[in-house]
């Protein structure tokens, strides 16, 4: 029967519906995606093909292989995302979509091909405000017509070259624009970023002559847009400045609804943020918000990626993620070069990606950033132009995209070494330019998966392409509900990237119909509620390199089903907001149903504020200068800048804290004593004739039994011979009303030791405080361990004197090692006081006080030798409430260049490699399951300058191991330390083991150099306030800088939360060394002690 025929059709292509669905879900299942559409598909045939010659190649002209941008946008509103491409020597081409992910190419018809200028970087923007998107192209090269363009859209599928008429055919070297509201007044004005072309090697002075004295068509421009005509207002708004700019990004980076900007500079010359000052001008302030920045500064996105209401920013640079590539092209440990730019006042510039987390903290309107590439795993990404962040697999989680590859490998070091002895032609520089070794290296995509943590997701989410990428968008090109990504490729077809993210999660897409000034809502904020977070995104256009996206809005939604909440926030401050909502589908925000509202206040009562007040008076710790690596060149950091110490007491008998802070070696330390509600700096002439000794630690306690606090410090420092007399500690004796005079010699033993910290206790319950001294160095011989020392106190009521308890020491005392911390406790509730001990390169050592002394009970309390690290502090508390101390241990954190895991460990060796009767040091590292030299061949001959004649050339020691490079014998003779985690940890003390728990992501940021436990918030349960960094590492190792404090809440069950410094109101920056609690008046305070750098106190509210 045909029904019965009509019925099996059916059935028939049902199932063929539905095993086409289940293979498309179980390639999702897999991961895949992505996939990669063909140029016969697309129809999009654009290549960005490079011809060199005689008078265009890279000797010539070095700039050559930037590559071209993109933009994105519906150019004739059909609903359809149309893309536009950008060629250096091949006419620009603009494709309409015409569905299916299938285009025609229009450029003819429409007159946007451009002519023979070298296009670089393009946007699309309403400029005119008529509804029609309009196409901004930047121009730069050697040759030619500089003239920016600009291709107006009337409406009828062609365009018309406006730019002169407007006032915005630029003439310098330009890189990008990006249109934005800078002042408010409704229309879209734009600024435009310029890269004046610099010799590479141009010294410091150059770029401080040039950004003295900037030349009209050296610089960046912004205009404002007055109708009909842009005005340039570059001067009188605070722009005018001289920088290596490859991108400009817009964003309102301190949440006062006013957009700002941030400014991507190469080389030496300092990237710039300016913030908006509501009135027309702008403010730089890019040293005081940032930490560091990247050297080569390139592509730049801003987004706010961990959801939590702040713009946060994304640099790129050109570190390589492999060990051949990183030493193969990487520059040499140029310390002169380093400090150069820093003492130029250009701020710290390291090479490697910036994710710069924004804390939400704005101090005079600043917003205060920390980069943590190195925690979220994204700091290599090779040679790199183009970052994006956005959701591309819909799980409601800002994913990362990076363009990567240089068509030359411009920084190859053999190849440039060995043209260094040859004369160059004029007639020979093509070929030589043609030369130079070229690879093709894949781009970087990134999945995030929330807490701080990236991963790489190329495979696994089927987006590969070896290639040179530069410029890059992201398009919903299909409107299916999720993002293809779009890369404009050197001397390759571009790249077109399907995603099917939408089959496996929901979305939702938003666009504006805004007044007619800025029809697409440029600078618009959403907040996108669901049960699981809120997202936050600000629609701007231009991002990454040389490209920009399309005037919409795309949020991944996961799972949920509904939408709470959607908040709509106009520049104007009008208010939209909708709820419960459905996902999947495009919402159209009209300002006309916009409303007038009032910002909420979020202001809240914090814990901590930080004094400005005249209660504490200013007080500098000065470093002295001194250079570590002239005594061993591969110091991994300075270990002679471990100040200040401090230590809080009374000091005259008044029953009120006073304080005392230490001085660096050649500086006098200084006492602070509590009059009348305040403290006063009063005169410390007892410790002038010490102030040669670097004051490294200190306490008050009563050494003689008088009833007074008396003055113990710890000299240490890396800058005297082992065994100098500035090395032996000090005790300053209290005559009972704050007049301290220096005891005899004979008080103290003779201990010539560089020591760290001092810790005062009653070992042996006779009712005298003992000391534990710790050792953390010995000057000229890193990592070398030190002793450690239990002083008894043997004083009379006539004599006051310490010796080395011999009965109560440990034989592991001896040669402890570079001791840091300690923390004296009783760890097994039987009232004697128990010792640990912790330090750098060190696992954590606890000794238990026996009836016959100290005993070490580390590996017993299951605490091997794997729990090495660098510890640099330790404080106790009950922290889960079952009665006895538990601890929290902090290590150097997860966001240094040092990595380190239970199967690729960070290793250190020495050893008198080269027999020269000089310790070497060698640290290792693991790339790719191989143990690798981490130095590269130029510091490492330096340390040891056989290293190049057994590798002639960079490549072979870039492919050699550790043990090709220093021999397996040598090697197993050397003293060595290997770390399996740099994280910083919670030793829960559990039936008689103490049980390791990493800390909160958060607090993995830095080094972590003091904790504090108490209960802060008055819950009932004990917190922690951390504070570190780490600001004197290597040059090639960027700083530890990220951490500005952290209050960790306690839940009475072993676990804390982070709470973010700008709803606790503990932020503290900086290279913070000690932090101690002081009271005045009833109330608390707290001093954190800063390496070269001023004291800080928080008060706690």
């Amino acid at each position: 029967m045909k029904i019965t025929e009509i019925g099996k059709i059916i059935l028939a292509s049902i199932g063929l519906i539905l095993l086409i669905t289940c293979s498309k879900n179980q390639e999702l299942n897999g991961g895949k995606i992505f996939r990669s559409l063909d140029h016969p598909k697309t129809g999009i045939t654009f290549r960005n093909i490079l011809t060199e010659n005689d008078s265009l190649n890279y000797f010539t002209y070095s700039y050559l292989y930037m590559g071209g941008g993109i933009a994105t946008g519906d150019i004739n509103n059909d609903g359809l995302l149309d893309i536009y491409f950008t060629g250096n020597q091949v006419p620009n081409k603009l494709y309409l979509n015409k569905g299916n992910l299938e285009f025609e190419d229009i450029t003819e018809n429409a007159g946007v091909s451009g002519d023979d200028r070298w296009y670089t970087g393009v946007t699309m923007a309403d400029i005119n405000g008529d509804g029609l998107l309009d196409i901004y192209c930047s121009v730069g090269g050697k040759f030619g017509k500089k003239n920016n363009q600009l291709f107006v859209n009337k409406g009828d599928g062609t365009f018309e070259e406006m730019a002169k008429k407007y006032g915005v055919d630029n003439l310098g070297n330009s890189v990008q624009a990006t249109f934005f509201d800078y002042d408010k007044d409704g229309d879209l004005d734009l600024y435009v970023a310029n890269y004046p072309p610099t010799k590479f090697d141009s010294p410091s002075f150059v770029y401080l002559y040039n950004m003295k004295n900037v030349s009209d068509t050296d610089m960046d421009y912004l205009y404002r847009n007055d109708g009909n005509k842009f005005t340039n207002v570059t001067n009188e708004s605070g722009i005018r400045n001289f920088g290596l700019t490859l991108s400009a990004t817009v964003g309102d980076l301190n949440n006062d609804t006013w957009p700002d900007i941030y400014v991507s500079n190469d080389f030496r010359s300092p990237d710039y943020m300016f913030i908006n000052n509501q009135d027309g001008t702008f403010k730089e302030v890019v040293k005081k918000a940032t930490k560091h920045t990247s050297f080569y500064g390139m592509g730049v996105d801003i987004a706010d990626f961990n959801n939590d209401g702040n713009l946060d920013i994304f640099q790129v640079d050109m570190d390589a993620k492999d060990n051949r590539r990183k030493k193969t092209n990487m520059a040499s440990m140029n310390i002169a070069l380093f400090w150069d730019v820093v003492n130029s006042g250009f701020g710290h510039q390291y090479m490697h990606n910036c994710m710069q987390l924004n804390s939400g903290v704005y101090e005079e309107g600043v917003p205060q950033f920390s980069n943590i590439s190195r925690l979220t795993g994204t700091s290599s990404t090779d040679w790199s132009w183009g970052p994006l962040f956005a959701d591309f697999d819909n799980d409601g989680l800002k994913d990362l995209f990076v363009s990567n590859g240089t068509r030359r490998e411009i920084n190859n070091n053999d190849y440039f070494n060995k043209l260094k002895g040859i004369k160059l032609s004029s007639d020979s520089l093509l070929q030589l330019s043609q030369a130079i070794p070229s690879e093709k290296i894949d781009n970087f995509i990134f999945r995030n998966k929330g807490n701080l943590e990236f991963q790489k997701a190329n495979k696994s989410w089927g987006i590969e392409y070896k290639g040179f990428s530069n410029g890059v968008v992201y398009a919903d090109l299909d409107n299916d509900g999720d993002l293809e990504i779009i890369t404009n490729n050197i001397d390759d077809y571009a790249s077109v990237f399907e995603n099917k993210s939408s089959e496996i999660n929901g979305h939702l897409k938003i666009k504006f119909n805004g007044l007619p000034g800025n029809k697409y809502g440029l600078g618009n904020r959403v907040y996108l509620t669901t049960s699981a977070q809120t997202q936050m995104q600000e629609l701007t256009l231009t991002r990454g390199f040389q490209s920009s996206v399309a005037p919409e809005l795309h949020f991944g939604l996961g799972k949920s089903k509904k939408i709470d909440n959607l908040k709509v926030v106009w520049t104007d401050g009008k208010i939209e907001e909708l709820k419960n909502i459905d996902p999947n589908q495009t919402l159209i925000f009209d300002h006309s149903n916009a409303r007038s509202g009032d910002i909420p206040d979020l202001t809240n009562n914090p814990l901590f504020s930080t004094d400005s007040s005249a209660v504490f008076p200013k007080h500098l710790h000065q470093e002295n200068s001194y250079d570590d690596f002239a005594m061993q060149v591969l110091l991994p950091h300075k270990m002679s800048a471990f100040g200040p110490a401090i230590a809080v007491g009374d000091m005259n008998n008044d029953g009120m804290d006073d304080y005392f802070v230490g001085g660096s070696a050649g500086y006098t330390g200084s006492v602070f004593i509590q009059e009348s509600n305040i403290f006063k700096k009063v005169a410390s002439n007892f410790l002038e004739e010490d102030k040669l000794s670097e004051d490294s630690g200190a306490i008050l306690f009563d050494a003689d039994g008088d009833g007074d606090n008396d003055l113990y410090v710890v000299s240490g420092g890396y800058e005297f011979s082992p065994n100098s007399e500035a090395l032996q500690d000090r005790l300053y004796l209290n005559d009972g009303v704050g007049k301290f005079s220096k005891a005899h010699e004979s008080t103290l033993p003779p201990i010539k030791n560089s020591g760290s910290k001092v810790y005062h206790a009653d070992f042996n319950n006779d009712g005298k405080e003992d000391l534990l001294v710790l050792g953390r160095q010995i000057p000229g011989n890193y990592p070398a361990p030190a002793s450690s020392y239990i002083l008894q106190n043997v004083s009379t009521s006539k004599n006051v004197k310490f010796d080395i308890f011999e009965e109560m020491h440990a034989p592991e005392f001896e040669n402890l090692g570079m001791a840091t911390s300690a923390v004296i406790t009783d760890i097994d509730n039987d009232n004697r006081l128990d010792i640990i001990v912790v330090g750098e390169w060190m696992p954590i050592r606890v000794f238990k006080n026996t009836t016959t002394g100290f005993k070490e009970v580390s590996e017993e309390m299951g605490l091997t030798k794997d729990s090495t690290g660098w510890w640099w502090s330790i404080e106790q508390g009950d922290f889960d409430g079952d009665g006895d101390m538990d601890y929290v241990v902090g290590n150097n954190g997860l966001n240094y260049k040092y990595k380190a895991t239970k199967e690729e460990t960070f290793d250190i060796y020495a050893n008198d490699f080269d027999k020269d009767n000089a310790a070497d040091i060698v640290l290792s590292y693991y790339n790719d399951g191989k143990q690798y030299p981490l130095r590269g061949r130029e510091c490492s001959s330096q340390q040891i300058p056989g290293i190049k004649q057994k590798f002639q050339d960079y490549e072979s020691f870039a492919q050699a191991t550790l043990e090709d490079v220093y021999s397996e014998n040598a090697l197993e003779s050397s003293l060595h330390y290997q770390v399996k985690s740099f994280a910083s940890i919670y030793l829960e003390n559990k039936n008689g083991k103490l049980v390791q728990h990493q800390l909160p992501r958060e607090a993995q940021t830095s080094s972590i150099n003091k904790i504090l436990v108490k209960d802060y918030d008055k819950d009932g349960y004990l917190d922690c306030i951390i504070v570190g960094n780490l600001h004197v590492s290597e040059v090639e190792t960027p700083r530890n800088d990220a951490g500005h404090g952290l209050f960790l809440k306690g839940n009475g069950k072993g676990s804390f939360k982070s709470v973010p410094a700008n709803q606790s109101g503990f932020f503290v920056p900086g290279d913070v060394k000690d932090m101690l609690p002081v009271n005045i008046n009833n109330t608390s305070y707290i001093i954190a002690a800063k390496n070269n750098d001023y004291l800080q106190f928080i008060q706690l509210n």
